[in-house]
């Protein structure tokens, strides 16, 4: 049985409208809680997740920054 991979892709700037990279990592991780083969793909501005300035100081951006650092042990892939 061939498997499909759900992407959920973002490329949005992380540090004036981080809702679409936050909306990505939620709904991979209810695809992979599902049993479902899910990715984050992250491309253009949306990679600043990863640097350390590149979220708000705000709740939210604290929320999505706990994500991103735990995506490397999370059960779907993320990819920049």
């Amino acid at each position: 049985m061939e498997r499909k991979r759900l992407i959920f892709f973002a490329s949005a700037d992380t540090r004036t409208n981080s809702r679409p990279t936050e909306k990505a990592y939620h709904f991979a991780s209810v695809a992979a809680g599902a049993g479902l083969d899910a990715e984050v793909r992250l491309a253009g501005d949306a990679v600043r997740v990863a640097q350390p300035d590149g979220l708000p100081a705000t709740p939210e951006g604290e929320a999505l920054r706990e994500k991103s650092r735990g995506g490397a042990l999370a059960p779907y892939l993320v990819s920049l």
